[in-house]
């Protein structure tokens, strides 16, 4: 997997910088020592610079984030082990650390108490891995763990939630510890239950990523324990949690904050639950149940509205599967706030016009790259479903932070014919828009969901909207 550099803002640390010698810094901001260290850990590998910047970087309080994310999602990638990793990625994970282990010491072994903070959870795991077959060692090196990073401590800051996790899946594998195993499973449950995030409209974006970020490790720790349960009715329970704490359509569009979690805990392709406990309600002669679970799963994931629709037809014969779709839309989408724009060709825009509709609204700017990527994709859509399928729904494009002339010149210069209003610098507010681009779906029943960031969009709304 490739590591994430944030934005090249310049580079000047001296190439010829000695290994034997800890090189001086200037005072630079956040982003330049993340990108010297990147850059001291792949291009030009130099363990001493590399170090001297993350030094720095973490031990200035006004960095912390930066550092924890460079430290914990990037860093510590060299170190974790994977349970989908293959014999190449071992290999390559193995010559990474050659550089990174060295760095990793010095770490450790720094006056900086911030520093020694930051590392203190991924150091023990690391230690965990290396004894992953002494029994006394795994035995000690838990037990310093949860005295440490669990009992009354913030299991976010520097992602010891998630290095619990992973210890859990070392030691459990042990019959004599699975006393300890359980204890560990247990703080972890408890403490990932009381940090669980309740959303508001007034919810800023960090307090929406560590909402993902808690419920995905509430999942997995409930997943895990469902599997040393041989108890069929605790099991359920268990996978019900699970499931029910797995990304949901508000998670989906902060993925950002469970990411690294999920493919350092479970490698990439398991982002949540569902098929877990679907098999196993499956095998059990409760239909109702499993139609239930499907809508749910399929309401975040369309791509199970098939499953769903034959369940539906098994148990509900001669009944609208597209009403028992919507509605189920409806009861998890929120009222839509009214639109009232005027359409770049001078034409008003008001959603109450398009009452019974479908309309799909999607924020971009001239400015945003991920937003004029995809736009070729939504000249097609527009083309070949909102204009071909005009009575069922419509298409509307907000150009944000932006200014007319540039929109027009874009429009002109690219061919596009898609609708675009300008923003009256309201409606970003009132949708709750924290990126670009973002892309809502309202129901014809005026509610709407914000359709997930980076998932198959057209995908996504064309099984939305369905009749059937």
């Amino acid at each position: 997997m490739k590591k994430i550099v944030l934005s090249s803002l310049g580079f000047f640390l001296l190439l010829c910088c000695a290994q034997a010698q800890k090189p001086e810094l200037p005072k630079l901001s956040a982003s330049d020592y993340f990108n010297n260290f990147q850059r001291f850990t792949n291009e030009s590998p130099n363990i001493n610079a590399a170090f001297a910047n993350v030094q720095k970087l973490a031990s200035n309080p006004e960095y912390e984030q930066s550092a924890t994310f460079l430290i914990h999602n990037s860093f510590a990638q060299d170190f974790v082990q994977r349970p989908s990793d293959d014999e190449a990625q071992k290999v390559s994970r193995a010559k990474r650390r050659l550089i990174s282990r060295p760095i990793l010491d010095k770490m450790v072994l720094d006056t900086s108490v911030l520093l020694k903070q930051q590392i203190q959870p991924l150091f023990l795991l690391i230690k965990v891995q290396e004894a992953a077959n002494d029994i006394e060692q795994l035995a000690r090196l838990t037990e310093e763990f949860i005295n440490l990073e669990l009992d009354g401590r913030d299991i976010y800051r520097y992602r010891a939630g998630r290095y619990g996790l992973n210890i859990l899946n070392v030691i459990r594998r042990h019959s004599e510890l699975s006393e300890l195993s359980l204890r560990l499973t247990n703080k972890l449950e408890a403490s990932l239950r009381q940090g669980q995030v309740v959303v508001t409209d007034s919810s800023s974006r960090a307090d929406l990523d560590k909402r993902a970020w808690f419920r995905f490790l509430f999942a997995s720790v409930n997943f895990l324990k469902s599997e040393q349960m041989t108890d069929r009715r605790r099991k359920e329970t268990l996978l019900k949690v699970a499931f029910e704490y797995s990304p949901d359509l508000i998670d989906k569009n902060h993925q950002s904050g469970y990411f690294y979690d999920m493919v350092m805990l479970w490698g990439h392709g398991k982002e949540g639950f569902q098929d877990d406990y679907l098999q196993f309600i499956t095998a059990s002669t409760d239909k109702k149940q499993v139609m239930e679970t499907l809508l749910k799963t399929a309401l975040v994931e369309p791509s199970y509205k098939e499953k769903l629709r034959a369940v539906h037809e098994e148990l509900m014969p001669g009944t609208s599967f597209g009403d028992y779709w919507k509605k189920g839309i409806d009861a998890s989408a929120v009222k839509a706030p009214p639109i009232t724009l005027t359409l770049m060709a001078k034409k008003p825009f008001s959603s109450k016009s398009y009452s019974g509709q479908w309309i799909l609204v999607d924020f971009w700017g001239t400015w945003c790259k991920p937003c004029r990527e995809e736009h070729p994709a939504l000249q097609k859509f527009y083309d070949s479903t909102t204009v071909q399928q005009s009575k069922n729904i419509t298409l509307l494009t907000v150009a944000s932070r932006d200014t007319e002339q540039k929109v027009t010149a874009y429009m002109t210069k690219m061919k596009y014919s898609f609708p675009v209003a300008m923003s009256d610098n309201k409606i970003e507010r009132l949708f709750k828009v924290q990126g670009y681009p973002t892309k809502i779906l309202i129901t014809p029943t005026g509610k709407y969901i914000t359709v997930p960031f980076g998932v198959d969009w057209v995908s996504f709304v064309n099984k939305y909207v369905e009749a059937n």
